[in-house]
């Protein structure tokens, strides 16, 4: 009796849950509004207003998980409220932007379309989005499945780098072309937004190796503390132009240096390690070699 007691009470605690950060679930649920509300601007022909609210929602993405962390609470029910969030913010909100951005007479858009008008399904942004949306959709799943245990890269681009970088690159677009701010693609982003969503969408999905841990401890603990605060002069100064400019122009370098430095890194990987590599093999069968020249010939046997 004693022991079937002792048994129920065992397997009453092992399916007991961990309790829910109630903080970093907020932090989570703001990300997820953010992405609702860039739908929103976006469909609104507000494009400023749609790529800002993909950008503010990393930095609740960023606080959910740094929270969680810090009180040390992670729990499943987080993993999986984060990643349905993002795929909200960072997969459907910035496919949205793409394709509301493609809309010819993006204004005078109407759910309902009237018999003169044309169905909005086929036209050209409707398409990149598509693929934006399934590769950050695979993005997500990838990680959860088999990756989120790792600590030292990430394999293939994150989708709020991603969807930053979308983001702050209509940002810098409508900087310097005014169609874009009256709801229309000029030249400029006509034929440099939709490659741009392509080249972001199929790196979430690629190999390409991008830092994880790295760039935390470059930031909070480098080895170099003197030369690394010589470095963050570049930071101040950009903070300083983009205050005195607009934040439009300094946000998208920011993300392109990103990703660009994934690719950077992935190259210098595969080139110069498999040279190595290739080197200390060579090495290794010489020294075989030259061991087995060492050794004395055989004793010639008697007949």
């Amino acid at each position: 009796m004693i022991i079937k007691r002792f048994r129920t009470h065992k397997r009453r605690h092992l399916i007991r849950r961990k309790p829910i950060n109630v903080l970093a679930s907020v932090m989570t649920t703001m990300n997820l509004y953010c992405g609702i509300a860039s739908i929103f601007a976006s469909i609104g022909a507000e494009f400023g207003k749609a790529a800002i609210f993909i950008l503010v929602g990393i930095i609740f993405d960023t606080l959910d998980g740094a929270v969680a962390r810090i009180t040390k609470s992670t729990s499943d029910f987080g993993k999986e409220l984060d990643s349905l969030c993002d795929i909200v913010t960072f997969g459907v909100a910035p496919g949205v932007l793409v394709f509301t951005c493609y809309l010819p007479d993006a204004p005078t858009l109407h759910l309902a379309l009237t018999d003169d008008q044309e169905s909005i399904i086929g036209h050209i942004g409707s398409y990149v989005a598509i693929v934006y949306i399934i590769c950050a959709a695979l993005r997500l799943a990838r990680f959860n499945t088999f990756q989120a245990e790792r600590t030292d890269y990430f394999t293939g681009l994150p989708s709020p780098a991603a969807g930053g970088t979308l983001a702050s690159f209509v940002l810098f677009l409508s900087y310097f072309e005014d169609k874009l701010v009256t709801s229309n693609l000029g030249p400029l982003a006509y034929f440099l937004l939709g490659p741009m969503a392509l080249l972001t969408a199929f790196l979430m999905v690629s190999t390409v190796r991008y830092p994880k841990n790295k760039m935390k401890s470059f930031v909070l603990a480098p080895r170099r503390a003197f030369f690394a605060l010589g470095l963050y002069a570049l930071p101040i100064v950009a903070i300083h132009y983009a205050v005195s400019k607009s934040p439009s122009i300094v946000l998208f370098p920011l993300g392109a240096a990103y990703v660009l430095y994934g690719i950077g890194d992935t190259l210098y990987h595969m080139l110069f390690r498999r040279g190595r590599n290739l080197h200390a093999d060579t090495d290794s069968l010489k020294e075989v070699g030259a061991d087995a020249g060492d050794q004395p010939d055989p004793a010639p046997s008697a007949e």
